[in-house]
């Protein structure tokens, strides 16, 4: 699950999963996603058994620290399960769209494991701020690590 495509939510708020992934999501993984926020950036869409150890590992977290509670509601509180459709169409829940200020013009950007959803505006703002990144300073943060 790479790459990166821009794609319309339609008025009734289903988003349709473009060919190239519907094909491996259903082979690989079933018609089954779970759709989440942790922040008011994107939408993080898992295949559903990509989901269930994130799902474990937030559920491990130190139970008394009042941030990591926080995170834990918004991330679990929010998770909601999606099923495709046989049209390759999930429908997103809207108060999740609203959260994240998605309205029409959205970019699905594969990141391995998942996907998230973007505005396709702030998608480019974020692609600009990426591609403007300071190379020593990117250097440093990546350390050993090439392409």
């Amino acid at each position: 699950m790479i790459g990166v495509s821009v794609l319309s939510i339609d008025n009734k708020g289903r988003l349709a999963i473009p060919a190239r992934h519907r094909e491996t999501l259903l082979s690989d993984f079933g018609n089954k996603l779970v759709v989440t926020l942790e922040s008011t950036k994107a939408l993080l869409i898992y295949p559903e058994p990509n989901w269930r150890p994130v799902e474990e590992k937030l559920l491990r977290m130190r139970a008394g620290s009042p941030v990591l509670q926080s995170y834990q509601r918004l991330v679990l509180g929010h998770a909601e399960q999606l099923e495709m459709d046989s049209a390759g169409r999930v429908l997103l829940p809207s108060r999740l769209r609203q959260l994240v200020m998605l309205d029409k013009e959205v970019a699905l950007v594969g990141m391995g494991n998942r996907f998230e959803l973007w505005d396709a505006v702030k998608w480019e703002e974020q692609t600009r701020a990426a591609l403007a990144l300071d190379p020593a300073a990117l250097a440093a943060e990546l350390g050993d690590f090439t392409l």
